[in-house]
């Protein structure tokens, strides 16, 4: 299996992170739309340091050499277009437990369609395997979330942080004002720390995704490994007012966005000092 850079553990014991080194890919490659993600995800994913993407018709046929990989890996992870998982039954028919399964449909992209693959969904299944959202719960358990992961018994952080702001509009600078304020904050505070963190060992992934005009509520919100900012500041609550900006977006009168309340001032566009708070927070380091 090709040797991959392995992050330390943030903490500084010394101990390599449990379950991230080796990871092992196996895409259904399907010929639908989900099944091309698959095989772009696995790609991106090897591109970026995560694992290795791997032949799942190999494994299919019993090549003796990818079973050797995957006797080497720590982890296997499969990605399925749909429900049907045939990248997992391949694997489970080669006696193959994964260890993640990601299933393209299950974030709300459809089977079919044109074979167009765009870049917010390919970010979205990517995001996904960096996440953790595939591992089974007995895997969940095993590797939880708090800590740095690397069972040094730390309180210190994990060793990849996801920020994925969510908003309404094409991208940023088509979004509400509001957004397209807080959109600029994240990058600026994302370009800020990456070297920081990245000489610490951590992995720092900006994820942007685009919201249909229906879930306005959720707009211009910022996720830290999934974990929404004002669950991760202490006193902060969410509050909505009137923005006429949205309004112009979708078309709709009287439409409110997202805004948040804390240490008695209101935010409608959250600014760097507290996105770089939330990412301490995050990480176990506040």
């Amino acid at each position: 299996m090709t040797e991959q850079n392995t992050p330390r553990c943030a903490c500084e014991s010394g101990i390599e992170p449990a379950g991230g080194p080796k990871r092992i890919i196996f895409a259904c490659a399907g010929a639908s739309k989900a099944g091309q993600l698959t095989n772009e995800a696995a790609v991106r994913l090897t591109k970026e340091g995560y694992g290795n993407t791997a032949c799942t018709a190999s494994l299919a046929v019993g090549m003796p050499s990818i079973k050797k990989k995957v006797e080497a890996a720590d982890e296997v992870v499969v990605i399925d277009g749909c429900p049907v998982g045939c990248a997992r039954q391949i694997a489970e028919k080669a006696g193959i437990t994964p260890d993640q399964e990601i299933l393209v449909t299950d974030f709300g992209i459809g089977k079919g369609g044109s074979l167009d693959l765009p870049e917010e969904d390919v970010e979205t299944v990517v995001s996904a395997a960096w996440e953790g959202k595939g591992r089974t719960e007995e895997e969940k358990e095993r590797r939880p979330s708090g800590g740095c992961g690397c069972g040094c018994g730390c309180e210190g952080s994990t060793d990849t942080l996801v920020i994925e702001w969510r908003h309404i509009g094409r991208d940023i600078e088509n979004t509400c004002e509001r957004c397209s304020e807080t959109g600029k904050a994240v990058r600026e505070t994302v370009d800020q720390i990456r070297a920081a963190l990245e000489d610490a060992g951590i992995t720092v992934k900006f994820v942007e995704n685009v919201l249909p005009h229906d879930a306005i509520a959720d707009s211009n919100i910022i996720l830290f490994n999934g974990v929404p900012l004002e669950d991760l500041i202490e006193g902060m609550e969410v509050t909505s007012t009137p923005c006429s900006s949205c309004a112009c977006i979708t078309g709709q009168d009287d439409v409110e966005c997202r805004a948040v309340d804390y240490g008695g001032e209101r935010y409608e566009s959250i600014p760097p000092e507290l996105i770089a708070r939330a990412v301490l927070k995050a990480l176990g380091l506040e």
